[in-house]
């Protein structure tokens, strides 16, 4: 059987997106941002999703500034003014929302508290 190049790239990127589906967690549960909606997110969820998705540039403690990212530590920002940055983005930095729910956000924007100085 002759299979064109359309079917084959095709087939390719449905393993790899599955490949990469099952890496992530063994339980789809335990995903950050993926939490039922009955139950909030864990302390260990939150924390798991601010180093995938923030530490990168803020680092694990807030202060990294990679990529010009603000100290964390010095923010004056309010809780909702936080949720609100993390849900749309802004500058260099992706909005969250649809990849992160909303009780991921909110606690993200909680946790970063433990920053400041």
């Amino acid at each position: 059987m002759v299979l064109n190049k359309q079917r084959v790239a095709g087939i390719s990127l449905l393993i790899a997106a599955s490949l990469l589906l099952a890496i992530g967690c063994s339980d789809p549960n335990e995903a950050p941002g993926n939490t039922p909606a009955t139950a909030p997110p864990s302390d260990g969820q939150i924390q798991r999703a601010y180093t995938m998705k923030c530490s990168l540039c803020h680092g694990t403690d807030g202060r990294l500034m990679a990529s010009k990212a603000p100290d964390l530590s010095l923010s004056k920002l309010s809780v909702e003014e936080r949720v609100a940055l993390i849900t749309y983005g802004k500058g260099t930095m992706p909005p969250q929302k649809g990849i992160l729910d909303d009780a991921t956000i909110r606690g993200i924007a909680k946790y970063i508290e433990q920053f400041r100085d």
